[in-house]
């Protein structure tokens, strides 16, 4: 383990230029913005999008380029111009706002829905310098997931799958409450519903093919974000790194308590 101080992008391997797709539950929006504000503070351009759906910024926080099939003229204008950029295909329902004490997130409750993946692919190659955030995967809130058979949706192009999970569903029983599909989790655990979430049932999760890794694109490397809310055992990260790190399956592991502006806790690394 590697204690670190400095920005999250860098904690995950990350370099500016990539396709970043998000996935897993427990904070891929607010991690999603805040490296958005991290490249952008850094003058690097970046751009947050979807191929899912999240909920449409504030006013004023990002401009929003709503367009199925945009230009890459287009999101080059919007980049010099803007402070952050949010790409979708247009409008969907309106939704309830989730909030985490903490979470960041500028956004209203109005959903977006997001791009098809190969319009993300073509546009992250005709604009190879902007940073492409991608939230691939939908949670309802919840602290941990499996996916369905539809999910996640990756764009082939991916270069780094970061999986999210929150540490804050140890102790929670495995259902909908702290679970987004929690049936699915129970069956690739081989546990009961309702069972008091371990340390342990989070490694086996988003170390699971069928699980966190499931759809991530063979040229893409994965990184697990364990996302703190304040609830947390400082224990629990490091018992949930040496099991994902014994998986061979994932070899970098970010713990980040995402309430604080310097956020990034550990690092861990086979």
């Amino acid at each position: 383990m590697n204690w670190v101080t400095g920005g999250l992008l860098s904690a995950l391997g990350s370099v500016p230029g990539e396709v970043i797709a998000f996935v897993g539950a427990g904070g891929k929006t607010t991690v999603a913005w805040r490296l958005l504000q991290e490249l952008r503070g850094a003058g690097k351009p970046a751009v947050f999008t979807t191929t899912t759906q999240i909920f449409r910024p504030r006013s004023g926080w990002a401009e929003l380029i709503l367009d199925a099939d945009p230009a890459a003229g287009d999101v080059s204008r919007a980049l010099a111009g803007a402070s952050s950029v949010v790409v979708a295909a247009r409008l969907g329902r309106r939704a309830d706002r989730h909030r985490t004490d903490g979470d960041p997130s500028p956004a209203e409750g109005v959903k977006v829905t997001g791009l098809a993946p190969a319009v993300v692919d073509r546009l992250s190659r005709q604009l190879p310098a902007v940073t492409w955030l991608v939230e691939a995967d939908g949670a309802r809130g919840r602290l941990l997931k499996a996916p369905a058979a539809h999910e996640p949706v990756i764009p082939s192009g991916t270069d780094r799958v970061v999986v999210v999970a929150s540490l804050d569903a140890v102790g929670r029983a495995l259902d909908e409450g702290t679970v987004h599909r929690p049936d699915i989790v129970a069956r690739l655990l081989g546990v009961e519903l309702g069972a008091l979430i371990t340390p342990e049932m989070i490694a086996d999760t988003v170390s699971h093919p069928s699980g966190g890794m499931k759809g991530v694109p063979s040229g893409a490397q994965a990184v697990l974000l364990l996302t703190d809310w304040g609830e947390a055992d400082r224990s629990t990260g490091a018992a949930v790194a040496d099991r994902v790190l014994r998986s061979g399956r994932i070899d970098r592991i970010v713990e980040a308590d995402l309430r604080r502006a310097e956020s990034v806790r550990a690092v861990w690394r086979s």
